[in-house]
């Protein structure tokens, strides 16, 4: 991620870029799709935590960069990051970076998040992807529209 694809007044990680690997070397890249190309929601904690890193590092661009220099390839992340601090953090052996993304979503829906803005923040092509991956996150959606049913209606029944 660049510094500038961070939007801190907005609250919102831009995301403009991907690293791709081409003669086994990173380098930065559009996203693969248009839908990929989206603004998501960034908590306090986050924003928090990258202003802190942004201050102490002042990285010109992308964020993270290995010893080198160079982008953080995915397999280095998991290997020399994602692992140590999954670890560290006493997460299940098994927890990928990408069950990271399944946290954002699954946790947005809990909270009542229409599904088709998580859709959108994913990057899904369809939001068939989303409802078929975590459509199972809002059984209470059918109570939801009962009540807002009742509520809607409730004046003009008992008016009669």
């Amino acid at each position: 991620m660049a510094v500038d694809q961070v939007d801190f007044n907005e609250r919102m990680i831009v995301v403009r870029q991907r690293v791709v690997v081409i003669n086994r070397r990173p380098v930065l890249a559009t996203p693969k799709s248009p839908a990929s190309v989206r603004d998501v929601p960034l908590p306090v904690f986050l924003s928090e935590a990258l202003e802190s890193r942004i201050t102490e590092r002042s990285p010109t661009d992308v964020l993270c960069r290995t010893s080198r220099g160079n982008p953080i390839r995915r397999d280095y992340f998991n290997t020399n990051i994602w692992k140590p601090a999954a670890k560290a953090a006493k997460l299940q052996p098994d927890t990928t970076f990408h069950d990271l993304r399944h946290t954002f979503a699954s946790t947005a829906l809990a909270a009542g998040v229409p599904i088709s803005k998580v859709s959108r923040w994913l990057g899904h092509e369809s939001i068939t992807t989303t409802v078929d991956l975590y459509g199972h996150l809002v059984p209470e959606a059918s109570q939801r529209a009962r009540t807002a049913m009742d509520t809607a209606f409730a004046r003009a029944i008992q008016k009669s």
